[in-house]
């Protein structure tokens, strides 16, 4: 399928945070926050426990709706449901007890109405991209904390989402699987796709181009070119000119 990467004249799409307030029993966890992420580079996520990280994370992909404010994708809102194009990587795995691994990752490309072969097809690249490809038919309640992350991740990544939101998803790995993860992240922005990690790792977080660091729910700081709705400037510097 065509991406952004396949038009070099074509502005990077945008996923737009304006005004998002998330307020839940009268306290306000989120906002009011404004944020433009450019598809096609990554953004990190960062700061203390309780700073709204998780809640972000919610609100992009979907999962959590804005008290006030507005999500929106190219000026459009965000769709969301079981057919849209979002990848949510849980910090607490959020796999299905008594599934395989291979069952776990099918679930998701199951409710977009993907073809039989082609769910068998990915459910087996994604698996083995993560090295996990000898653990499709074990159950995910058989498997290591670890593992489990990875089959997370797995399952975010093999419907192709145009938005992937990882909450956390290095934090049970060790350092090569770690490397592993954040490559395939980086390859999926690379294609075209909006990517946001949010992690308390500082060597997760400095792997990324852009970060945004969070203090009780708003943006405390900026790097790398994140940029709030006001500006204009490129997210990206330069978007990716080549898919890999």
């Amino acid at each position: 399928p065509k991406t952004m990467v396949d038009d070099p004249n074509r502005s990077p799409r945008k996923l737009r945070l304006e005004g998002v307030v998330i307020e839940r029993k009268g306290r306000r966890l989120l906002g009011p926050l404004d944020l433009v992420i450019e598809a096609g580079v990554p953004l990190a996520v960062t700061g203390p426990s309780g700073s709204g990280k998780t809640v972000l994370c919610f609100v992009l992909a979907g999962a959590l709706a804005p008290t006030q404010g507005r999500v929106s994708l190219d000026g459009r809102p965000l769709v969301v449901g079981a057919e849209a194009s979002i990848g949510l990587v849980l910090q607490t795995h959020g796999l299905m007890a008594g599934l395989t691994a291979e069952e776990n990752v099918a679930v998701p490309m199951q409710a977009r109405r993907f073809g039989s072969g082609e769910i068998s097809r990915r459910t087996t690249i994604a698996l083995e991209s993560v090295g996990l490809g000898s653990e499709v038919s074990r159950p995910v309640d058989d498997l290591s904390g670890g593992e489990r992350q990875r089959v997370g991740v797995a399952r975010a990544l093999a419907g192709c989402p145009l938005v992937l939101v990882a909450d956390e998803p290095t934090a049970e790995l060790d350092p090569g699987n770690r490397q592993r993860v954040l490559s395939l992240l980086a390859e999926h922005a690379v294609l075209g796709n909006f990517v946001v990690v949010a992690s308390d790792d500082p060597e997760v977080v400095d792997a990324f181009p852009q970060r945004v660091e969070l203090s009780d729910g708003r943006i405390r700081e900026r790097s790398g070119g994140a940029n709030d709705v006001g500006e204009r400037r490129s997210v990206a510097g330069r978007p990716p000119t080549e898919a890999r």
